[in-house]
Formats: structure tokens, sequence, C-alpha cells
């Protein structure tokens, strides 16, 4: 059974289903969304703890991080195999509130308004012993093709990194969107680029990939983004702290012939 009905639980509880497991019971806070979920998956939705049936084989806990702990003691002491799907809580916050427990961490970015496929989303999992581990990692394996253990420590140092590539990117466009607007200018033009850049991140690594005037040191463009900034004092801020770490990790200090050209 799933506990939660957000991003995370509307995903994996669709996928779980697709693949042909049963899905007795969704539980939220919020009984109405627990019952739109429900209805997707055939199973019961309920905001009531005392609706939520024993007896299951695993119980995922796709709530918010800081509210584990909470739903943890709520359920303490319940049979199966307790989930958390968080990247950033360790698997100890269930250990003492559950005889078997362990993580069912997806390492991707979810929406419930955009389909994705799971198939080839790493899953980082994690149990409290060698057989709770194995059960674990084939649940995963049965919605994708990359299932990988890893422990509580390590899953933290890989969800910061996924918080600098994805969600701090991500806001990078965001302020670039504004820009945009402010210059009647839709993000539509913007698209391309984006799509070159991530693509050449795949095929080259983002060290060979990165361009722009701060890894050529060309001075004089900056001093003009800058100007422009003027109005935004924290854009300001975040383009020359960027940009200076984009020249310290590249060591370029004068404009390299190689790429002093017109490439972004």
């Amino acid at each position: 059974m799933v506990l939660g009905a957000g991003n995370v639980a509307t995903h994996i509880s669709r996928h779980l289903h697709s693949a042909g497991h049963y899905i007795s019971c969704i539980w939220s806070r919020n009984r109405e969304h627990a019952e739109q979920l429900a209805v997707q998956v055939g199973a019961v939705g309920t905001s009531d703890p005392e609706e939520v049936p024993a007896g299951a084989d695993f119980y995922l806990m796709a709530v918010p991080d800081r509210a584990i702990p909470e739903v943890a003691v709520r359920f303490s002491g319940s049979d199966g195999i307790w989930m958390h799907t968080a990247g950033a809580v360790s698997m100890d916050v269930l250990e003492k509130d559950f005889r078997k427990c362990g993580v069912f961490y997806p390492l991707q970015t979810l929406s419930v308004k955009k389909q994705i496929s799971l198939k080839d989303t790493p899953f980082l999992v994690e149990g409290g012993d060698p057989v709770t581990t194995g059960m674990i990692q084939t649940l995963a394996s049965s919605i994708s093709e990359t299932v990988v253990e890893v422990d509580s420590a390590r899953r933290l140092a890989l969800h910061l990194a996924a918080v600098f590539a994805n969600n701090f990117s991500n806001h990078m466009v965001a302020i670039g969107e504004k820009l945009l607007k402010e210059h009647d200018t839709d993000l539509s033009i913007l698209l391309p680029i984006l799509r070159e850049t991530f693509a050449k991140i795949e095929e080259l690594g983002p060290g060979e990939a990165q361009t722009g005037p701060a890894l050529r040191n060309d001075r004089e463009t900056m001093e003009k983004h800058l100007a422009l900034l003027k109005g935004h004092p924290e854009w300001e801020k975040l383009y020359t702290f960027v940009s200076r770490d984009i020249k310290r990790s590249r060591k370029i200090t004068t404009i390299d012939p190689e790429r002093g050209d017109d490439q972004l």
C-alpha cells in the first residue's frame, strides 16, 4: 500500500499498478487526493489511519521529508516492509518503529501533470538487512532497469548533486524567462539552446560542454551583463558568483583563442 498522494506517490503508484502489483490502499491526510489516486490504481482511498489495512508486503511512505517521523510513529509496530522515498532522509528514521524497513528513492524530477516512464530512472534502494534489501530491489526492478543499493550517507550526496544539476539549473532558466519577459520575448527562444546544452552534457560531459563569457574571461561582455542586472541585485550577485566559479573551476584567466568566437 502507499501512504501519500503527491507527485512521487502518484508516479510510483501508477507504475507499480501497470507492472501488475496489487495496491490495496492509498492513504493521505487529504482524503480527496487519496481517493483521486486510488481510482487510478484500483485501490481504496482514505485519510483515516484506522482504515489502513494490515498484512501488506510493502508500505511505501511517499510523504514530505518532514512528515516521515510523524507518519512512522502513527503506524509504529506494523508488520510488512516500511519504506520512505526521500533522498535526504536516513533509513534510521524508520528503524525504531518498524522491524523491517528500507528506502525506495527514485532519482528523478516528478510532477503529477507530466507523464514519465520510470524505466530508465535510477532507484536508489536500501534495506535494514540483506533479505529486506533483496525484496526491495526486486520490487524496484519491476518498474526500473536501474536499481542501485546505496546507503543513506551516499544517497544524501547523490541527492545534493541532483539538486545542483536539476533544481538549480531549472531556477536559472526561470530567471532567464523573467529577463526575457522584461524585453518582450518568450521562453521558446531559449528552448533550442537548452536542448543542445543537455545533449552536449550527455555526449561530452559538463566540463567539455561549458561555454560562455566567464569561460573565455570576456570581461567586457560580463560588465555589460552586470549593467543590465542593476535592477536585480540578487541576480547580479548570482551572476558574479557563478561566473567566478566557472573561471576558478577551469583556471582560465585570459581569452583562449581557440574558444574566443561567438559561441555562447
